[in-house]
């Protein structure tokens, strides 16, 4: 069961990814996909917007795009 963010929450979420965007800090993103918790390590490629969905980060692996309503935790590394 996919955990439920309080505001607070959500808006903290948000305000770490500007954040890391703007001071070119790479994060930790814990997110729930297909009833499973997952981890990545990236750097934020594109600063969201007010009606953007999707995280655009990237990493040695490549580019990923996470929607923002799976984003569980971000912590700056």
């Amino acid at each position: 069961m996919k955990p439920v963010l309080d505001l607070d929450q959500l808006e903290y979420n948000g305000s770490m990814i500007y954040d890391a965007h703007k001071e070119g800090k790479m994060v930790k993103i814990k997110y729930f996909y297909e009833n499973q918790f997952h981890e990545i390590i990236c750097s934020i490629t594109k600063p969201m917007g007010v009606w953007d969905v999707e995280v655009k980060c990237s990493n040695d692996d490549g580019e990923i795009d996470i929607p923002f309503n799976w984003i569980v935790q971000v912590e700056t590394v």
